[in-house]
């Protein structure tokens, strides 16, 4: 199974299908800082096949926090070029400050919020981030030229 492979479209106002492996996924879209701020915060529902694309600035080194989240979530950090660069997988919410951040090593582009399991289910592994991590990079020849004209995104192998 493929699972770094996404192309995209857009669908209404505010949201992206986006394909990862075989499985369609409904993501809101949001770009503006409050949007970005307000994620899914609140959320207690989050069905597999949904979830959030976060768009940063370029340059940008986006860190993710959980607080007043109800669910656990899968977060993929995305390069501006398209390749993930770091996937953390069952982050559980926040129950008391301090939260910990979640953020990669260098600027990047896109955060996909997913509900947690995503991945693992993806990549047909047992819930171990490893194991995912290891089924995306071998992945990497595939790129989705879909999603670069929509988005100017494309998934590629995880590289950490």
């Amino acid at each position: 199974m493929v699972v770094a492979v996404l192309a995209c479209t857009s669908a209404q106002a505010g949201t992206r299908s986006v394909v990862l492996g075989n499985t369609a996924f409904e993501l809101t879209y949001v770009a503006d800082p409050d949007s970005r701020r307000q994620g899914l915060m609140g959320v207690s529902d989050l069905p597999f096949g949904s979830g959030m694309l976060f768009d940063f600035p370029a340059g940008t080194q986006p860190a993710i926090w959980m607080r007043n989240m109800l669910i656990s979530l899968d977060l993929v950090f995305v390069a501006d070029t398209g390749e993930i660069r770091h996937v953390f997988s069952e982050v559980p919410p926040c129950a008391e400050l301090p939260c910990a951040l979640y953020q990669a090593t260098q600027p990047l582009r896109w955060v996909i919020e997913l509900p947690a399991g995503s991945v693992a289910r993806l990549a047909g592994a047992n819930g171990s981030a490893a194991v995912a991590n290891a089924r995306l990079r071998a992945a990497e020849d595939v790129v989705a030229d879909a999603c670069r004209a929509t988005l100017g995104l494309s998934i590629g192998p995880v590289i950490e």
